[in-house]
């Protein structure tokens, strides 16, 4: 334990069945430590982070000149990521006006990534230390993983007021910002109430895709449950898109 402590700041998990696991978790170390079951076993509890550091105090501290564009801005919370260890991730094309003036940006790099998200339409996520943006109406590159009984669907997927909620077996595929293809016959539909009109659960998507908008994983080397539980909505719903996602 005390040569974890003192060699050892971040942790990486893989995952995965047959010949295809994958990194389904690459964070930094934040606290660990060992407990007794009983006389002879021990054990190690970890709790790590991935992009906490980033998130919680990179600052920016600049100005940008006049004719400067989103991309700059990010590129600027960017540099101030890179600098508490987060990495550049997928960015699309964010467009957007020149600005005529110059731009001063001071303070949390997270607020000006989020005020750029809303600007340009996106969400912003931190996965495995690299930092991303997806369009709201887009998603992350990859092909879709299609999702049924045969390929790793456990249970039925339910259309409930946060999203399309669905339980497959552990895939490291499986992203925040990507993509999965149901089909819709195997989605139990939500019951609503008609006088209630606040709030609807979010569409199914025509063609069978949801963007992944939290997914967690759960697995025992003792046991035989290995699960990834994703919350998606369908392409074109943006309603319920939040402008920071998380892992």
């Amino acid at each position: 334990m005390s040569r974890m402590k003192k060699e050892f700041t971040r942790v990486v998990l893989q995952a995965g069945y047959q010949d295809s696991p994958g990194v389904i978790f690459d964070g930094n170390i934040r606290q660990a430590r060992t407990s007794r079951e009983n006389g002879t076993d021990t054990w190690i509890e970890i709790i790590a982070a991935d992009g906490d550091r980033a998130y919680n105090w990179a600052t920016v501290n600049t100005t940008l000149a006049a004719g400067s564009t989103p991309a700059d801005r990010v590129r600027a919370c960017q540099q101030s990521f890179a600098g508490k260890g987060t990495g550049a991730g997928d960015m699309p094309d964010l467009g957007g006006d020149k600005l005529p003036r110059g731009k001063v940006m001071y303070g949390m790099a997270r607020k000006h990534m989020r005020d750029t998200a809303e600007t340009t339409g996106c969400s912003w996520s931190i996965q495995d230390g690299k930092m991303q943006m997806v369009k709201n109406n887009g998603y992350l590159p990859g092909e879709a993983v299609a999702l049924t009984h045969e390929t790793g669907l456990v249970g039925t997927p339910e259309q409930t007021n946060e999203g399309i909620k669905a339980r497959c077996l552990i895939n490291p595929q499986l992203r925040i910002g990507g993509r999965i293809k149901l089909n819709n016959k195997s989605v139990q539909q939500a019951k609503t109430d008609l006088k209630m009109s606040a709030q609807r659960p979010p569409k199914l998507d025509s063609d069978g895709f949801y963007r992944i908008l939290k997914v967690e994983f759960s697995g025992d080397t003792r046991g035989n449950d290995w699960y990834a539980d994703m919350i998606c909505i369908g392409l074109d719903d943006t309603s319920r898109l939040p402008l920071d996602m998380v892992k």
